[in-house]
């Protein structure tokens, strides 16, 4: 290979695609607040992009963290939880399962296992990648019986 060709692999892998994930404005504060308390480098990566806040990165463990984040708080809600605080987690972890593939962790936590070769077509009902991962970890059963 020539050493002036530009190298598109990193360690035996191809590079990480770029993603811009935009947070509902439902959101916005509570990213800034993780931001603030470094709970994770993914919520720092955010800025402000016209009127909209985009968390931007290339790393797969970002979006574990915000599809995480998103899942925990639909699966165990805060007791005040609104109804478009819950819509717009839903959104968030739709456009997380878009770029990357979610696997569940349990009842409420999941992973990003590794980028999507395209990213998935967005669609009306964010609910539905809930609902997928609420039935491949077998959580659906223990609502019924609840």
């Amino acid at each position: 290979m020539d050493s002036h060709q530009p190298s598109f692999i990193v360690e035996g892998t191809p590079l990480a695609p770029t993603v811009h994930i935009v947070l509902p404005p439902e959101l916005q504060e509570d990213a800034k607040a993780l931001a603030a308390e470094n709970v994770h480098p993914a919520w720092s990566k955010g800025h402000r992009r016209g009127r909209h806040f985009v968390i931007t990165t290339n790393v797969l463990d970002d979006i574990s963290e915000l599809a995480d984040y998103a899942r925990v708080g639909i699966e165990e809600p805060e007791p005040d939880l609104s109804k478009r605080k819950r819509q717009a987690l839903q959104i968030l972890l739709d456009r997380a399962n878009r770029h990357a593939v979610l696997e569940p962790m349990g009842v409420c936590h999941c992973i990003a296992t590794e980028w999507r070769d395209k990213p998935l077509p967005s669609h009306k009902a964010a609910y539905k990648t809930t609902l997928e991962l609420r039935n491949r970890s077998g959580s659906i059963k223990n609502y019924n019986k609840a």
